[in-house]
């Protein structure tokens, strides 16, 4: 209901006060941004978000991606650290020597994973990743329903309570595989032969995380 200024105006002093002030406290509301998550909630290498979430997602989706079934909080770990690497890469130019064949492969298995876990296809990454790391945190903490309130549909489809058990059942994700290894080996030449442009990225791109939500602190471990 929206009610106007005037409206507001003829009512009683302490009506007219309650209103207003209800009403600051829903713009300070909208106004305040959602807490940052620490980036080592994301990743156990904080030094270098990309390189870590390829070390930690590596080995969670080979073979297919079959070592996350029934477990819903590492495939939610896992799928978060995948839209990160899929949608930062691009980003950081410390990474401009990864192949455009790689990063192809990254946005197929973004859409792979996205199908099976019912992320809407038009949903920003920023958003995506920080709804997966904290519903992986609320299951490892054993609360199911902070995890189902932090995939709200329609981002996530069908959202909530559902969401949660499609993160334990997940199937096979072969292209997440694919994308995931070729990357791990395409770092690992670089590393080997001096590829990287400007030397090899080890320090933090503090603006790559802040536009994903995270901040500096790294006191919350992954």
């Amino acid at each position: 209901m929206v009610v106007s200024l005037s409206a507001v105006a003829r009512l009683p002093s302490p009506r007219r006060a309650l209103l207003l002030a209800l009403g600051l406290a829903a713009c300070a509301e909208m106004r305040t941004a959602p807490p940052r998550l620490p980036i080592a909630a994301l990743t156990p290498d904080t030094a270098d978000p990309i390189r870590g979430a390829m070390q930690a997602m590596t080995p969670a989706f080979a073979d297919q991606g079959r070592a996350l079934a029934s477990r819903p909080a590492e495939a939610a770990q896992a799928a978060a650290q995948l839209e990160f690497v899929t949608a930062a890469i691009p980003r950081d130019p410390r990474y401009a020597a990864v192949p455009e064949s790689v990063r192809r492969d990254f946005l197929l298995a973004r859409t792979e994973l996205r199908d099976a876990l019912g992320v809407a296809e038009g949903a920003a990454p920023e958003p995506v990743v920080r709804a997966l790391v904290s519903a992986a945190q609320a299951l490892r903490r054993g609360d199911a329903a902070r995890a189902a309130a932090v995939l709200p549909a329609p981002m996530f489809r069908p959202g909530g309570e559902r969401s949660v058990q499609r993160l334990g059942e997940l199937g096979p994700l072969p292209q997440c595989a694919i994308a995931s290894a070729n990357l791990a080996q395409v770092v690992a030449r670089l590393d080997a032969t001096g590829g990287w442009p400007g030397g090899r990225p080890s320090e933090t791109n503090a603006s790559l995380g802040s536009s994903f939500g995270f901040g500096a602190d790294t006191s919350v471990g992954y």
